[in-house]
This record gives C-alpha cells, structure tokens and sequence, in this order.
C-alpha cells in the first residue's frame, strides 16, 4: 500500500490522462493529484473509490497496482502484431518482386516504383516502433508521460505520415488502372496529371525512399515514444 502515489501515476497515466484532467473528474485541484502520486499525502477510503472509478480501474489496483503480467501480456500481444505487420509487408515485396519487375521492364509503369516507396519506409517503420517496444519489455524504455504535447507531436506525426501514405496509394492506384488498361489493350492509357509541386515532391520522395529507407525507424520509434497505440 505503500505504492499508493506511483498505482495512482501508473493507472493514470495508462488511461491517458494528465494530472489536470484527474484532478477536474475528482474535483480537486492538481496540486492535489501530485500529492497523491509523489507520496506527499494519501487519499481517504472514498477518494480512493472515485479515483479507481474515473481511472475505470479496481480499489485493489489503485491499493497495489496492476499485476505485472497483465501489462507485460498486453505488450507481447502488441509486439506479435507488428511483427506479424513486418512479416505480411516483407513476403508481399518477395514475393511481388518477380511481377513487379516484368511490369518496369515490359510496360513501362510506374506502379512498382510508387509501391516500392510506399513499402520500403513501412519495411523500417514497424522495425523502429518494435524494437521500442521490446525495449520496453525490457523495462530498458519507458513512453513519454501521456499528455497534451504528447498526443499533438502523435497526431503531427501520423497526419505526416498518413499524408505521404495517401500521395503514394493515390499513385498507386493510377498504376493499378494503367496496367489494366495495357494489359486489355485498351487504346488510351490512363495518365497521371502534370502538377509541378506534386511531381516534384513526389520525385524527392521516391528518391529519398529508395537511397534511405531505413531512416523511417526513427519515427517508428517516435511512435512507441509518444504512445502509439494509445493505451
């Protein structure tokens, strides 16, 4: 029981929450909280009953904390689905390469080269966020404290993220209906529209996904850091 402050901290900030937004749901204030969490002061039988319920936890966590098992299951099942994520995006590029090089060599599309940037961030991306999870199993790292800077640099970072995603799948797709179109013999082909800024951030894109691909476990890691997925 002695735990009380860091149980507190722990749930709290498993749940996501800052020490402000604990502090509104019990109405008190956050020098309170940091009270509670830093030792300084303990919460009486009822304080302890409100805080297990906005924390949507047991008195007995909030007494003794969460079972270290229960938290170390829930990381191993989040590291088996990115490894798992890995797996499917590696054997997709083995196994594509064959067809994937036909396509450059016999028509000329540039549905390869847009999949292939696309992909080959994404083959460091999952690598990046898994080793800090692992180093979290470890107890070797630890996520930033949950917050409200931490949940704008994780938003920034995956609309980053998702919008370069979206500009290669756009891409994609146009190379998806252009091999169709050849392989049906169709008498026009679907071309991608000229527009100057999006070709050439595209062209520094494909060029910089295919020289250093391995810098993408940087935010991979990033990720893990600023907890992704939440809790």
């Amino acid at each position: 029981m002695r735990d009380i402050g860091k149980n507190i901290r722990a749930l709290r900030e498993k749940k996501g929450m800052t020490q402000e937004a604990l502090a509104e749901a019990l109405f008190v204030t956050r020098q309170t909280v940091s009270n509670y969490e830093n030792g300084r002061s303990r919460p009486d039988l009822d304080m302890l009953v409100k805080i297990a319920q906005v924390l949507e936890a047991d008195v007995n966590q909030v007494l003794y904390g969460l079972p270290m098992d229960q938290d170390r299951r829930r990381m191993v099942r989040r590291l088996g689905v990115g490894l798992l994520i890995w797996a499917g995006i590696y054997l997709f590029c083995v196994l594509t390469a064959p067809t994937m090089n036909d396509l450059i060599q016999k028509l000329y599309v540039s549905l390869p080269m847009s999949l292939s940037a696309l992909l080959s961030p994404a083959l460091w991306l999952v690598p990046g966020w898994c080793i800090l999870e692992l180093l979290g199993l470890a107890r070797l790292a630890h996520p930033f404290q949950a917050g409200i800077w931490v949940d704008r640099l994780r938003r920034v970072l995956l609309i980053l993220l998702g919008l370069e995603a979206a500009l290669f799948l756009l891409q994609s797709a146009v190379g998806v209906v252009q091999v169709i179109q050849i392989v049906s013999r169709q008498p026009e082909v679907l071309n991608f529209p000229t527009i100057p800024v999006y070709t050439r951030i595209m062209n520094e894109l494909l060029i910089f996904n295919a020289l250093h691909p391995q810098v993408y476990a940087i935010p991979g890691g990033a990720l893990w850091l600023l907890r992704f997925p939440k809790p």
